[in-house]
């Protein structure tokens, strides 16, 4: 009984051995099929070129809202608008009100038959020529705007001359502009890349001498 346990087992056995022979050898082709794929795939990916070197930059900043404040040229060019724009508006106010109350008045004496066909006309012609003086008013105010919005670009061009020719020594790589509002590209700033102090007094020298020759 015992060795035809140990017989059954041998053939078993052998069975199991000749169908791993099989197997490896029949796979074998497959296996080198799939290593071929994988030399070919790799040998296709693309060459990555090493990067150029960076050289290290040199970046400094400038705080807008101390130059809008403290450069001098801005100051006297936005304090002049101001004052004008006001009296324009003070004017504007004044004399707008004054033509809306006019005319109503005009209105109820004229509908009331309290005016002549002559004084009528009159009226009428005065009123069209007070309303042309409040759109001569709104018109220089319009053209106020213009002029600041010139001025403005012409300071723009001042301070970026400046800093060019600061720059000459300096060799800064950029020179940042950096705002505490809310549209300012540059979020935080360290103090130590501060250089407003230094611009803004070569600003303000630099437009003081140009004020002195044109006297």
């Amino acid at each position: 009984m015992n060795k035809n346990i140990s017989l059954v087992l041998n053939v078993v056995l052998a069975v199991a051995v000749a169908i791993l022979y099989y197997l490896h050898f029949s796979s074998s082709p497959a296996s080198d099929d799939v290593a071929t794929h994988i030399d070919t795939t790799a040998a296709a990916k693309p060459i990555v070129l090493t990067p150029k070197e960076i050289k290290e930059s040199k970046m400094v900043y400038v705080n807008l809202d101390v130059l809008n404040e403290q450069y001098d040229y801005i100051k006297e060019v936005n304090a002049a608008a101001k004052r004008e724009l006001s009296s324009l508006e003070s004017q504007y106010q004044k004399k707008g009100q004054k033509l809306q109350e006019d005319y109503m008045l005009f209105q109820q004496q004229a509908q009331g038959g309290q005016l002549s066909d002559n004084q009528i006309a009159a009226k009428e012609q005065e009123l069209t020529k007070r309303k042309e003086e409040l759109d001569q008013l709104e018109l220089r105010s319009q053209q106020m705007m213009d002029e600041m919005q010139q001025r403005s670009e012409e300071m723009n061009i001042s301070i970026k001359d400046y800093l060019k020719e600061y720059n000459k020594n300096s060799n800064y790589n950029f020179v940042m502009a950096y705002s505490a509002g809310p549209l300012s590209p540059v979020l935080i700033a360290n103090d130590s890349l501060d250089i407003t102090k230094e611009i803004l007094d070569g600003l303000n020298a630099q437009y003081k001498a140009s004020k002195g020759a044109k006297k």
